[in-house]
């Protein structure tokens, strides 16, 4: 039977005597991979997933420990971004560099020299937290694509909005309704997560819950569909109206305020906004990916913002009927009428002969106007 593999720590520190004494004191629990420098440190993360904390040191030459950290910490693997990182700081480190490392994502911090006992304490405490988080991670995975309700936020669950907005998509290529989707993930959630811990971050996600329930329309849809990932559908609305939704929610959650340790923290969000073309054969789970696109454009141009695309095709009917015009001005979709102004005038003639006829006032010299710009004189 093989045996269950070491935990993995990286140690990261130009002085090699330092590297050698970590690997000394933790060696016998724990498989201690070395780096000289932030660089060597980084090539063994992206090719290394097994590792589980870093203990890193501040100044190394090429990259020191504040550009790991960053590198770290703006990586687009989930992994990086939430992985323990422990800061050995020196006697002559001031408390400003160590806010400088907390807000660039530092998870503790251990001053050298260390004792053996202080070592052990912090890398068991951060490998603990690093499996936990990882395992909590897998689990939400699994539950977020089975539950019908978060019980934690109060939303739909990802099975929930998936199948609900896939009624909805087959309705709309049916009847031609508008069909608009938001993605919105909280930003540098991993990071406060880190340093937050597990029930303050939840708090967060269940009042942004909350303020995503005071600001949606009854008839629209909203989910949590991950970690910090919620998702919404909406029932007929235009662009501009969906626009208007999504900079509220972003106002909302900057709004909202955590008092913690005596400080006040806010929150913001990042928001994908997508009207898909639907005339494919795309699914749901398609098209939430297409609409994470433009969510990731949000996020890359800094945050806070929305990000808005539609490419729906509204079909151009030979005649549009009264109704069917009706229809898109109620949704916004001006452009689509404007290629039937006279067919319509045309089909509503009828009943403006009849007004003018049982109307006082200018109804009949109106009627007329009309009928002149037509080419219907007489």
């Amino acid at each position: 039977m093989s045996e269950t593999p070491k935990p993995r720590i990286l140690a990261v520190d130009d002085s090699r005597v330092m590297r050698r004494a970590m690997s000394k004191v933790l060696g016998s629990e724990y498989d201690v991979v070395e780096a000289e420098h932030g660089e060597d440190a980084w090539t063994h993360l992206l090719n290394d997933p097994t590792i589980q904390v870093v203990f890193t040191d501040l100044s190394m030459p090429y990259l020191d420990g504040f550009g790991l950290l960053e590198r770290m910490r703006e990586s687009d693997d989930p992994h990086l971004q939430a992985l323990p990182v422990i800061i050995i700081t020196g006697k002559d480190d001031d408390e400003e560099t160590k806010q400088a490392a907390l807000d660039k994502g530092a998870s503790d911090f251990i001053t050298k020299p260390f004792d053996s006992v202080q070592l052990r304490a912090r890398a068991k405490a951060h490998v603990r937290f690093e499996q936990t988080t990882r395992k909590l991670s897998e689990t939400s995975d699994r539950l977020e694509k089975q539950a019908a309700v978060d019980e934690l936020t109060g939303l739909g669950g990802r099975r929930y909005f998936c199948k609900a907005a896939e009624e909805q998509l087959a309705y709309a290529r049916r009847h031609g309704t508008p069909f608009i989707l938001l993605r919105m993930d909280l930003d540098d959630f991993n990071r406060l997560f880190i340093n937050l811990g597990k029930e303050q971050a939840e708090a967060i996600l269940r009042q942004t819950g909350k303020t995503l329930q005071g600001l949606v329309r009854k008839e629209d849809m909203v989910a949590r569909v991950g970690l910090a990932k919620f998702a919404m559908l909406f029932r007929d609305a235009d662009m501009n109206d969906a626009t208007d939704t999504a900079r509220r929610i972003l106002e909302g959650i900057q709004a909202m305020a955590f008092h913690i340790n005596g400080h006040e923290l806010h929150v913001t969000a990042s928001i994908g906004l997508l009207e898909p073309a639907i005339d494919g054969d795309q699914t749901i789970e398609e098209l939430i990916g297409e609409t994470e696109i433009y969510l990731n454009k949000a996020v890359e141009a800094g945050g806070n913002q929305v990000a808005v695309k539609s490419l729906r095709k509204y079909p151009v009917e030979k005649t549009l009927s009264v109704p069917a015009a009706m229809r898109l001005l109620e949704y916004g979709h001006t452009d689509a009428i404007l290629p039937h102004m006279q067919s319509l005038v045309s089909q509503l003639l009828p009943l403006l002969d009849f007004l003018a006829r049982n109307l006082e006032g200018p109804a009949a010299e109106n009627l007329a106007t009309i009928r002149d710009r037509l080419g219907e004189g007489g």
